[in-house]
């Protein structure tokens, strides 16, 4: 027999049970370690007197010495020309030996050399007893097994190349952070823990930190976690691999290690908060002996990668929340640090020679994409840069070969910025942008962001070939910016436009002909008056009168006129006196004019066109009111328009209908809430009434982020005053309450979440009334003969209540005693209904549990009715056949009782009805009489018989669960 033979043989011998059978697992281990011992022909040292753990521990030594027999046969033969000496049955048997000498050498002995450590908190954190008299043996165990498994790793020494072996790679892919837990305790055991028989084993840290070095970063950091949670009792591991921990982060892809070692490589989008904060207190913990500012130059380039070049959805996510924390932090370090790396290819391109137009873009609209929708932080990350991304845009707009995923990407950011932005500082950036005539840019031909040669202002004759070209290329066209004029007159008119902010575009009206008549009245250039005011204001009378062409823009409304009229007011001049506006009226009007067209007067053609022009903007003016007037008979006879909203075939329909539904809301809620006199500024009342209409007014903007910081804002009014800072009229409640209950609906998880808290804080506050408007749309028309018929979307939109009723039960805590009479009857109905579908009376059960665990005696008056209830239930649908059982979810408007999911929330009600009984027994000997004699045998009848012959198996596992619970109430009462 060849010696790897023989060494598989005796390793075999180690974990083969098949030959005896022993009761107990000490008898088995001497079996085998007789058996190894024969096969070695070498006399066993132990025998029955010794303990389990010392027989546990031979058979961890003795396989190790298997593995290093192996290791050292199949080490030196591994060649690529050589025939593999292993089979697939060996491996598995390897792999068994060195989980042996894990879990019955490694752990314990660390257990016990830990034990014997000073000065270790918690140090009676078992109940074994631990002979502290063969510590110094313990320690010279686990020293040698350490230095032996390292030696597999590396065979030749430190600088020696690594194994490459079957056996060393199981090692690294299993075992690591178990080869990690000893090497670090031993390796960095501090010298006031120390003594002559234990000392700190120095050799093993060099071999330890080239070990880290090997692995992949997501299984270091993984493998260093694992280690510093498990053994979180000792000081100096804890502090050893946050220390290791925090150098990994520093790899060149140890930020994408973290995230592999958080969420895993496989790509997928499930990611939580915790996660998410995990991942976000690592990135942002600076280590010992580093300065912040050398750790955030070396982490934030290598986030802000990820979020710009990473494929996995949770990478991205992951890196776009730490970002946003960054910034939202009070450090500057981190914060300067990352906006610098987002904006220096837009504010200072000449030095920028890596980043190119598209990977700048994409970054930021990544990161915006992938963070919450908040105001702060769209502001923090665009408002500096807003100028460059407009010279961006525009020159995107002029080429036609430009990428047009850019653009859009350039389009959507301008536009989200100027929705979250205030009226002030919007005016002063796009203001800024009208006089930054050297900050035009380009896209060059290499992909990077370029600065463009100011114009040449040496105007040249048209010859007739570039008057030909000209005309081919539209630069004569009308509006054609023929003076290369920056920003373009036509294009700045049309964002402007496109902003959709009617004030704002009035703010800006008004400082263009401000700027206009200044300049008239002033000796400067004349080119340069035309360059500055001339083209601008002429540009955008023009857009403005003509109508916008987006879905959403601004007419020659009467709010227009209005807008008029302080121009007018304004260029009088709003200091002089009501007579002396009076006197110059003519010639201050006369000064508004954008361009004069002296020809045209002599020649009588200026009095037509005004009128063609008046004619117009009437048509404009009576086809708005007209439309208005419609869309008013419209909403006032229409009384099916939920009909619309809930039963309409079109997703896209009930969508459009729910937010015109939200922004009618909002809108009649803004009207009401105007204040009908001069109130006190300073009041809280006032403050109050100021918060909730800036909210309403968010609320009907059509980009989702506004309406979230809306919906955030009621919440946090509702929140307030229910603390006494800010006291909420009782007029405005039912409003908001219409508000929050249809954000509930909403499909986007915030507003929902941001619903349901608000509803919370308004049952915390006002009490049963908000409950009880609940209530009511939880289970309005599901007690009448039609309840059983509704639509898929109308039970979609009672699970989402039933949702946020279960939020606001588990909010209201021991208070939800006095809303028991609106919650458990109206519940009640909805389950004993016939015609309610099944997926609802699931949840009304759901609902129930809710109450029952978070105040067990609100049920109390119900008890014995909810008892035999859910008794008959279970006695009535417990199923036998598989021909029954269908998936709920399939059909969530059905009526069908036998689905298992009703059982099995009947079940889990049951259980935590006799739960609850069980405990107040205990606590109080209240609920001794509750459970009458018989209900109890009858419930142990019929859920033997369901936990028996029910076809679903979790509905068997719950009956078992509910008899235990069934057999401790029993127990409970007999010893009362």
């Amino acid at each position: 027999m060849s010696e790897l033979a023989k060494a598989l043989q005796a390793g075999s011998a180690l974990i083969d049970s098949s030959s005896e059978s022993q009761t107990h697992l000490k008898g088995a281990l001497l079996a085998r370690l007789q058996r190894y011992y024969s096969i070695i022909e070498v006399p066993c040292p132990v025998d029955d007197s010794a303990s389990l753990v010392d027989v546990q521990l031979q058979t961890a030594e003795q396989s190790l010495n298997i593995i290093e027999k192996v290791h050292k046969i199949i080490d030196s033969n591994d060649s690529p020309e050589s025939a593999p000496l292993l089979g697939v049955r060996d491996l598995g048997r390897l792999r068994t030996l060195l989980s042996i000498i894990v879990r019955w050498g490694l752990e314990p002995l660390l257990d016990r050399v830990i034990s014997a450590w000073p000065e270790r908190p918690n140090r009676a954190t078992s109940d074994s007893i631990i002979d502290l008299t063969s510590t110094p043996e313990d320690y010279s165990r686990l020293s040698s097994f350490v230095l032996r498994l390292h030696a597999l790793i590396f065979p030749s020494g430190l600088q020696g190349k690594p194994s490459q072996s079957l056996i060393t790679e199981t090692i690294l892919q299993r075992h690591s952070k178990d080869i990690l837990a000893p090497s670090i305790a031993l390796g960095w055991l501090p010298k006031s823990m120390s003594s002559e028989s234990m000392f700190p084993l120095d050799s093993v840290r060099p071999l330890t930190m080239r070990l880290l070095l090997m692995l992949p970063s997501s299984q270091t950091i993984a493998s260093l976690g694992g280690v510093m949670s498990t053994r979180s009792s000792v000081a100096h591991i804890r502090k050893t691999c946050g220390y290791l921990l925090s150098r990994q982060l520093l790899r060149p892809d140890g930020v994408r290690g973290l995230f592999g070692a958080v969420f895993g490589e496989a790509e997928g989008e499930e990611v939580t908060l915790k996660q998410l904060e995990h991942v976000s207190q690592v990135l942002t913990a600076i280590p010992a002996n580093m300065k912040g500012q050398n750790y955030f130059e070396d982490i934030v380039p290598k986030v802000v990668n990820i979020v710009h070049d990473d494929k996995r959805l949770a990478y991205k996510r992951a890196s776009a929340f730490t970002l946003s924390r960054l910034l939202a932090g009070n450090d500057e370090t981190p914060r300067t640090i990352i906006l610098s790396t987002l904006h220096s290819p837009f504010l200072q391109p000449e030095s920028n020679s890596t980043t190119t137009a598209a990977t700048a873009v994409s970054t930021l609209s990544s990161l915006l994409a992938n963070s919450d929708p908040s105001p702060e932080l769209i502001t923090s990350l665009l408002s500096p840069i807003v100028p460059p991304l407009y010279a961006l845009l525009y020159h995107l707009e002029s080429v036609k070969i430009s990428d047009p995923t850019i653009r859009e990407a350039v389009r959507d950011m301008l536009l989200t910025w100027s929705r979250v932005m205030t009226k002030s500082e919007a005016v002063a950036v796009l203001w800024f942008i009208l006089n930054d005539q050297d900050g035009k840019l380009k896209v060059g031909l290499d992909g990077m962001i370029q600065k463009t040669e100011k114009f040449d202002e040496n105007l040249s004759l048209f010859t007739p070939e570039s008057l030909r070209q000209a005309e081919e290329s539209g630069q004569l066209e009308a509006g054609a910016n023929f003076l290369d004029l920056y920003p373009d007159p036509s294009h700045y008119a049309s964002f402007i436009q496109l902003i959709n902010r009617q004030d704002i575009l009035s703010d800006i009206f008004v400082m263009l002909l401000e700027a206009y008549r200044e300049s008239k009245l002033s000796n400067g250039d004349p080119i340069q008056l035309s360059v500055t005011t001339d083209c601008i204001p002429a540009q955008t009378f023009t857009i403005w009168f003509q109508g916008p062409k987006v879905p959403s823009g601004h007419h020659a409304a009467p709010g227009d006129h209005v807008t008029l009229i302080v121009l007018d007011d304004s260029a009088r001049g709003s200091g002089s006196s009501e007579k002396r506006r009076s006197k110059n009226v003519e010639s201050d009007v006369s000064s508004l004019r954008v361009v004069d067209h002296p020809v045209a007067e002599e020649e009588g053609e200026d009095s037509d066109d005004d009128l063609e022009d008046s004619e117009k903007r009437d048509i404009d003016t009576e086809m708005t009111e007209t439309a208005l007037t419609i869309l008013l008979s419209i909403l006032e006879g229409e009384e099916r328009y939920d009909v619309v909203q809930n039963n309409s075939d079109a997703e896209g329909i009930r969508e459009l209908a729910g937010e015109a539904r939200m922004v009618l809301t909002a809108r009649l809620a803004f009207q009401n809430a105007q204040p009908g006199g001069k109130a006190d500024q300073t009041s809280p009342e006032e403050d109050s009434r100021t918060t909730y209409q800036h909210a309403l007014k968010l609320l009907q903007d059509p980009i989702l982020p506004v309406r979230a910081h809306g919906l955030l804002l009621l919440r946090q009014l509702v929140t307030s005053s229910s603390q006494g800072s800010k006291p909420l009229d009782p007029a405005l409640v039912p409003a908001i309450q219409d508000i929050f209950m249809q954000s509930v609906q909403d499909n986007d998880s915030y507003i929902f979440l941001n619903a349901v808290q608000g509803l919370a804080a308004l049952v915390d506050r006002f009490g049963a009334s908000v409950l009880k408007h609940m209530v009511q749309n939880y289970t309005r028309g599901l007690t009448e003969m039609h309840g059983g018929d509704m639509t898929q979307q109308e039970v979609d939109i009672r699970l989402r209540v039933g949702e946020a009723l279960a939020a606001v039960v588990r909010r209201c805590g021991s208070t939800l005693g006095t809303h028991g009479i609106d919650i458990v009857p109206s519940l009640l109905l909805v389950l004993r209904s016939r015609d309610s579908p099944t997926t609802l009376k699931t949840s009304s059960l759901s609902l129930l549990a809710e109450c029952q665990r978070t105040y067990p005696l609100v049920l109390l008056p119900y008890f014995v009715d909810l008892s035999e209830g859910i008794l008959d239930l279970l006695q009535v649908e417990t199923s036998r056949s598989s021909d029954t059982e269908a998936v709920m979810d399939d059909q969530p408007t059905s009526k069908n009782t036998k689905f298992p999911p009703l059982r099995r929330a009947a079940l889990h009600f049951l259980s935590l009805l006799l739960k609850g009984t069980t405990e107040q027994i205990y606590d109080s000997s209240f609920g001794k009489e509750v459970f009458s004699k018989e209900l109890i045998q009858r419930a142990k009848i019929i859920l033997s018989y369901v936990s028996d012959t029910d076809v679903d198996t979790v509905v068997k596992v719950m009956g078992r669960e509910a008899l235990e619970q069934l057999a401790q109430l029993e127990r409970a009462m007999i010893d009362l």
